[in-house]
């Protein structure tokens, strides 16, 4: 198909035509807010005529005029793709007619005509997307002291880093008395509805979709306690769905009940306000939001498609999280999709909008690299980031945010993590799996999220962070 631009003067019109002998079409005007979509080729007639209007989050369909059967379904389906994709109401009219076709010929046609309306909701998914990003607030908030920032931080990351440990000699040191939380995270499901370049879970990787029951789920946290862990993260795929929510609700109360963990925190997507609501009641005390990318090309270009594409909205869910209650929310960018200072920066800014916003909100940063993957899950980083920068970064955060909690996964491996343990970081993952049901024999073959380095056991990591306090605590 191609975008016939040349009768789309009006930026409010999408022109498109197949690029087949059949030459349909398929042109999408404004009716004020709401859409109006014209498909045809061949003799033109109204054939079909369907509605679309979205409603209480959801595109509802109805046909009104009936004409033949395959235009029917066509107008259906065009109808619903474009309410969707522009969450207001939308009307399809279809009139495709050709001659003498066979019947390979007639599938032929519908499944051009479906390609051009999916091709069309594409686009004006694609444009309500971005118009909400433009007229966000907080990513205003956010660039309007990023730029400054950049440079500070640019500057920064260029001095060598014994420099910088000699200049904050003694902060460096009075971090050695703080505490340092182990965490596991344990993951309940590998299922997504996101389409993200970068992840092992993406909707688009075709393997066997894992969700652990409410048992599967507990014995893996009494596995974990048996470690010595009593902090665990819950982690899923983004599924927002009410139902999906509930399930995660039920298991961390479930755990609080039976003691297998005595704090529990969530990674599991962006949800609504009245979704954290309900988590929090079910006695989460986080929840972690990585924004992945601040770049707008960025985020648009790996974030395919999913619930996660909105952008706008992920921007914004650190605020639900805090007016919902949760006490501490975490912020994230992964490294490796754009230029580190100017990630940083934004990433900086946002923690500070938080703060000015929610002055009592606790932050919890988190710098994991993009890490190799499986099949057609690429695993190369567009921006490497070394890891002296890695070090700069997390030292430049600990800086900055003092009382700020930082977050150190099992991407990294053993030799960085134990070099980074002196620079302020506060939470540091043991003995992990990435994949649901991964700590018993019986789920091995579950597919995980990503390859971790640092395959340490708990005891084995604590031990090492109880060598780190008492080398610093000697000099």
């Amino acid at each position: 198909m191609k975008r016939k631009d040349a009768l789309s003067s009006d930026p409010r019109t999408i022109d498109l035509v197949s690029d087949d002998r059949w030459r349909l079409h398929c042109r999408v005007e404004r009716i004020g807010d709401d859409l109006l979509c014209r498909l045809g080729g061949g003799d033109e007639h109204v054939g079909a005529v369907a509605l679309a209007q979205w409603e209480v989050g959801r595109a509802r369909t109805e046909c009104l005029i009936v004409g033949h059967h395959r235009e029917k379904e066509l107008a259906l389906h065009a109808a619903h793709r474009l309410c969707k994709a522009s969450r207001r109401s939308a009307v399809c009219i279809a009139g495709i007619h050709f001659d003498d076709l066979t019947a390979n010929e007639v599938q032929a046609v519908s499944r051009a005509a479906d390609r051009l309306t999916k091709q069309a909701a594409k686009l004006v998914e694609d444009e309500r997307e971005h118009l909400a990003v433009s007229e966000s607030s907080i990513l205003a908030r956010i660039e309007s002291g990023a730029p400054e920032l950049k440079e500070k931080i640019e500057s920064f990351l260029r001095r060598p880093l014994d420099d910088l440990r000699s200049e904050h000699r003694a902060a460096i040191d009075s971090w050695a008395g703080e505490a340092i939380e182990l965490f596991a995270p344990l993951y309940l499901s590998n299922a997504c509805m996101n389409d993200c370049e970068y992840c092992g879970f993406r909707r688009s990787e075709h393997f066997p979709r894992t969700t652990l029951d409410r048992e599967e789920a507990l014995a893996q946290a009494r596995y974990l306690a048996g470690q010595g862990h009593d902090s665990i993260e819950l982690v899923t795929g983004e599924v927002p769905t009410p139902q999906f929510v509930e399930y995660i609700a039920g298991f961390c109360e479930s755990l609080l009940a039976q003691r297998p963990a005595a704090r529990v925190g969530l990674n599991v997507g962006a949800l609504d306000e009245a979704q954290y609501r309900r988590l929090r009641a079910a006695g989460a005390i986080d929840a972690r939001i990585y924004q992945e990318s601040y770049d707008q090309d960025v985020y648009f270009r790996v974030h395919r498609g999913g619930p996660k594409r909105d952008m706008a909205q992920r921007l914004a869910a650190p605020h639900r999280v805090a007016r919902a209650g949760l006490p501490t929310v975490g912020l994230g960018i992964l490294l490796g999709l754009a230029p580190l200072a100017a990630e940083l920066a934004r990433l900086c800014r946002h923690a500070e909008i938080l703060r000015e916003d929610f002055p009592e909100i606790g932050i919890d940063f988190s710098l994991p690299r993009i890490r190799p993957l499986r099949g057609s899950v690429p695993g190369h980083a567009a921006h490497v980031v070394e890891d002296e920068a890695l070090m700069k970064a997390f030292l430049y955060l600990r800086l900055r945010f003092p009382t700020a909690e930082l977050t150190l996964s099992t991407r990294e491996s053993p030799l960085l993590r134990d070099a980074l343990l002196p620079l302020g970081i506060s939470r540091l993952s043991a003995g992990v799996s990435t994949a649901p049901g991964g700590y018993c024999a019986e789920c091995a073959s579950a597919v995980e999220q990503f390859k971790i380095s640092d395959t340490r056991s708990y005891a084995e990591i604590a031990e090492t962070v109880r060598r780190a306090k008492r080398a610093v605590a000697s000099r």
